[in-house]
């Protein structure tokens, strides 16, 4: 389920999707649109992502966001998240 998330009445920020993977359910894909990022929309998006899983009454659930990604991880704790783990995505060239 993909939820577009209308914010302090403007039109739509961003979206998430809650989802579940083999293990647990997460928060498989969250994003704000470029001209919205850095108010603190991400904080209610991320919200409704939670509220969505814990209204299917879920067990814990995990999301995780690259080291580099501090905003993101940030906004996990905020919201109640728990950090379980730490994530480096590497590419090469």
């Amino acid at each position: 389920m993909v939820e577009s998330c209308d914010v302090a009445g403007r039109d739509r920020v961003g979206f998430v999707i809650p989802a579940r993977n083999p293990y647990h359910p997460i928060i498989a894909y969250i994003a704000v649109l470029p001209q919205f990022r850095g108010s603190g929309y991400i904080d209610e998006i991320l919200a409704e992502g939670t509220r969505i899983l814990q209204s299917n009454d879920v067990p814990p659930f995990r999301a995780s966001t690259d080291l580099g990604n501090v905003p993101m991880a940030r906004a996990f704790t905020r919201v109640g998240w728990i950090n379980f783990e730490r994530s480096i995505d590497m590419t090469w060239q």
